[in-house]
């Protein structure tokens, strides 16, 4: 037997569909009209076009930043002469690497080249504010002790 395609008529044997309600018009003041958008070539009208551009140079675009320069090193603020020599007698890293050198320990080659411009920098400083390093040096070495024998104590005196 052949086939035959089913088809989407019921037949008189089904029963008839039901008749549809009628839509309510759009004029009912219960429902909203539906809305259509804005109107066609809305995006080129003049007038809009215009006040754009006005807000757009007045406020300025926001992605767009300072046009200023950034320095991109950082500059230390000039300091008088004592306030650098005194960080530079205060520097511990400086302190430390000094102790090393006396102790003799061998220093790498940066920390080596690093201490030489500290140390000639410490001593333009104190050429410039009038300060004599080898003095110093010499008044520790130089103290004397004023000695009179009779502040010696002797054994009999202390026991009396």
């Amino acid at each position: 037997m052949t086939r035959m395609k089913k088809t989407r008529k019921s037949g008189p044997l089904a029963a008839k569909k039901a008749d549809r309600k009628p839509t309510p018009s759009v004029s009912t003041p219960k429902q909203k009209e539906k809305g259509k958008g804005r109107a066609a070539g809305s995006r080129y009208s003049g007038e809009q076009k215009q006040n754009q551009a006005e807000s757009a140079r007045t406020q300025g675009d926001a992605r767009v930043g300072s046009k200023t320069p950034v320095p991109l090193t950082v500059t230390k603020k000039p300091q008088s002469a004592k306030q650098e020599f005194a960080e530079l007698e205060n520097n511990s890293r400086l302190q430390t690497l000094l102790e090393q050198m006396e102790n003799g320990e061998i220093l790498k080659k940066a920390d080596q080249q690093w201490v030489d411009v500290q140390l000639a920098r410490y001593q333009e400083l104190a050429e410039q504010l009038g300060i004599d390093l080898d003095a110093e040096d010499e008044d520790d070495d130089d103290f004397e002790y004023d000695f009179n024998e009779n502040d010696i104590l002797d054994d009999e005196d202390v026991s009396s």
